[in-house]
This record gives structure tokens, C-alpha cells and sequence, in this order.
């Protein structure tokens, strides 16, 4: 027996790592181009997009993980299936939840992983990266520096720059004065100019260089007595950049709670937070955690098909029916928080209607050997795509004859 647990356990993890690594990077990828037009645009440097990616992947692997699961269950049903592997698990007298037991037991290894990274890892993260995306946007490079208006906020040093473009990269028209040196009569004024420049970031850090070209540095005593003025074709000079002013503490929000914490602010009735925002985040997190639970209970009676039958439309058929029920629950999380519906309604209800019927699905399909709950459903639903592509075709087809 430990055999076939083993090999069902393989048949679906190949496809949940599959879809999850899939998922992921899709993800990933969109939130990348994100980012990189925010460096675009803001500056800084870009080691920062890495880190904040990283903080990213416990908030998508929340959301890849659950469907990953539901897609690897209900491929590895339907090809179980269509290649009448079940038909002869249950001939040998395995009933459908002997067959479930190993998938069952990874719903609960899953479930546990979901509520570690959505009830403790993600409020760290998701405080982290709004930490840096207040530096980024913060810093002293992208939002001090002003066409025509004095600036000194660098070390010290007063900066006027004409003209900025290329996101604030390119610099015109530049007048610098540094810091003054010595006391007295002995103080030295130093003044930069130079018609353009660029500013520029290290890969490594956040230091910012300021590149000139063509320019004149000059350095005047304080009575005049003596001056001295030197041309440069270019010269680089360091900018210590502002640091911006401390961002908030976590636990302002939330969102940014852990579980524990939450119940803590919910039971003394923290008065700076909103008890329906409290209700929302904790009925939100348990329910987004516990369905994972009842997905192969819907998944594998889903799979359960003929070799005629299709099997492209249950598998589409089972990720719009995913997709849906995570944005219902979405829904009634936005819902709870502006107090419009409580979330035994919002959230509990949407989770009913969905873990029943995945358990009555499976309940039937165990009970009554060999017939497909689902059958009906999806015949009437291909009956009824094959008649509006017909229809489509006749429509495409008379356009055509009528066009010639």
C-alpha cells in the first residue's frame, strides 16, 4: 500500500510543482515590470529589486500554493483516469478515499505551510517591502533635487540645477556651492559650475556621483585676497544622500499583524484599529487557510471522466471555479472591513457553499462505483459550446459568402 501512496503522491506533485513554479513566476514577473519602471522613473539602486522581490514570494506563494494543489489533484485525476489506472486501483478493492489518503495528508502539510506564511511570514514581509518602497521613493535623489530651486540637503552643499530630464539622470545648467573650510578670515568658499551633468547610483549601495562636464571649479578666500579658478573636462563628486524620516513601525495596519497579534488587538479592543478590519484579517486568513483542506474533495471527483470524454474543459472548468471562489472571498473580505456585511456572512457562508458540495461530489463519486457526479453537467455544458461554435462557424462562413 505504501507503494501506491507513493505513486499517487508522485502523480500529483510533479504538476503541483509544476503549476506552483509556473505560477510564480508569472507573478513575479509582472510585480518585476512594476518595479523596474518605479527604478525607472525614481532611481536607485537596482540590488534593491531583489530584495523586494524576495519579500514578495510569501504573499504569491499564498495564492500559487492553493491553486498549484487544486491543478496538480485534478491532472493527475483526470490522466489516473483516462488511462483507466483508477478503474483498476478500485478494482482491487481501494475505495475513492483510500485513494485520497495521501492527498489528503499533503492538503494538511499544505495547510499547515499556508497558515505559517499567511498567519506569521507574510505581516514581516509585507512590512518590509513597503519599507523599501518608502526608501526608494523617499531618498533624497529622486524627490529633493528641483528645476530652479536651491537645494542642501547633500552634505552640506547648496545645489541649483536649470534643467533635469531623462527621469532625473540628466542634469543642465549646474551651480554648486560646497561647504565653507577654515574659520575666519582663513575660510574658503568653493563654487562648481557646469553645463551638464549626470547623476548617477551605485549598483551596490545608495550613494549617488554626480558626473560634470566642461566645467570650472573656483575657490575664493573669504576677503578676497586670493582666488583660484580650475577648468575640468569631467569630475565626479559624491552626494551623501538624505535619508528620509523613519518609516512607521509595523503593526500600524493590520495587514501587517501576525495572527497572534491580531487576536491580542481583537480582544482588548485596541481603539486605534478598526474592530471590523480586526474581524476581516483573522476570518480572512482562516478561511483562505482551511479551504485548502476540502480542494481534493472537489478536485478528484472533477477528474473523473471517460476516455471520450473531454478533458481540456474540466480543467478549465475547475481553475474558473477556483478563481471565482478566491475573488468571492476577496470580495467579502472588502465587505467586512467597511462594515457593510459581518464575516460570518461575507466569509464563512462563501466557504460553505463551496467545502459541502466539494464533499457531497466526493461522497457520491466514492459511494456509486464507476458513475461520474459530474457527468451530466458537462455534457450539458459541451453540448452547449459545441452549438455556439457551430453557430459561430455558420455566422463566419455567410459573412464570407456575402463579402465574395
Amino acid at each position: 500500500m505504501r507503494l501506491i501512496d507513493l505513486y499517487i503522491l508522485k502523480r500529483v506533485s510533479w504538476p503541483l510543482i509544476a503549476s506552483m513554479l509556473i505560477a510564480l513566476s508569472g507573478l513575479l514577473m509582472e510585480r518585476l515590470i512594476r518595479l523596474l519602471d518605479l527604478f525607472a522613473n525614481r532611481g536607485g539602486p537596482l540590488t534593491l529589486i531583489m530584495k523586494m522581490l524576495a519579500y514578495l514570494v510569501p504573499h504569491y506563494l499564498a495564492v500559487a500554493i492553493p491553486a498549484a494543489f487544486f491543478v496538480g489533484i485534478l491532472y493527475a485525476s483526470l490522466r489516473l483516469s483516462s488511462d483507466s489506472e483508477l478503474d483498476a486501483l478500485r478494482a482491487t478493492g481501494l475505495s475513492l478515499g483510500r485513494i485520497l489518503a495521501p492527498i489528503a495528508s499533503l492538503a494538511c502539510v499544505l495547510t499547515v505551510i499556508c497558515v505559517i506564511i499567511i498567519g506569521f511570514l507574510q505581516p514581516y514581509t509585507r512590512y518590509a517591502y513597503r519599507a523599501l518602497v518608502y526608501l526608494v521613493t523617499e531618498t533624497s535623489w529622486n524627490s529633493a533635487i528641483e528645476r530652479g530651486a536651491f537645494f542642501s540637503g547633500f552634505g552640506g552643499k547648496t545645489i541649483l540645477i536649470g534643467d533635469i530630464a531623462d527621469g532625473g539622470h540628466k542634469l543642465s545648467q549646474i551651480f554648486i556651492k560646497e561647504a565653507d573650510e577654515g574659520n575666519g578670515t582663513n575660510k574658503t568658499h568653493t563654487v562648481i559650475t557646469a553645463p551638464t551633468g549626470d547623476l548617477t547610483n551605485d549598483p551596490f549601495d545608495f550613494s549617488v556621483v554626480l558626473k560634470m562636464y566642461d566645467g570650472y571649479r573656483v575657490e575664493l578666500n573669504a576677503d578676497g585676497s586670493t582666488a583660484r579658478s580650475i577648468k575640468f573636462q569631467e569630475l565626479q563628486l559624491p552626494l551623501e544622500a538624505v535619508s528620509p524620516q523613519p518609516f512607521r513601525q509595523r503593526g500600524d495596519r493590520e495587514s501587517e499583524m501576525t495572527f497572534f497579534e491580531l487576536i491580542q488587538n481583537w480582544w482588548l479592543n485596541n481603539p486605534h484599529i478598526d474592530a471590523s478590519d480586526l474581524s476581516a484579517e483573522v476570518n480572512y486568513r482562516l478561511v483562505r487557510s482551511i479551504s485548502v483542506l476540502f480542494l481534493p474533495f472537489l478536485a478528484l471527483p472533477l477528474g473523473l471522466s471517460s476516455r471520450r470524454s473531454p478533458k481540456n474543459f474540466r480543467l478549465v472548468a475547475g481553475i474558473i471555479f477556483l478563481i471565482c471562489y478566491y475573488q468571492v472571498l476577496e470580495f467579502g473580505n472588502n465587505l467586512v472591513q467597511h462594515g457593510k456585511l459581518s464575516a460570518l456572512v461575507a466569509l464563512w457562508l462563501p466557504f460553505l457553499v463551496f467545502a459541502i458540495p466539494s464533499t457531497w461530489l466526493f461522497y457520491a463519486a466514492n459511494k456509486r462505483v464507476g458513475q461520474d457526479p459530474l457527468a451530466m453537467l458537462f455534457e450539458a455544458l459541451g453540448e452547449a459550446s459545441r452549438f455556439v461554435s457551430t453557430r459561430f462557424r455558420h455566422i463566419f462562413r455567410r459573412g464570407a459568402r456575402s463579402d465574395a
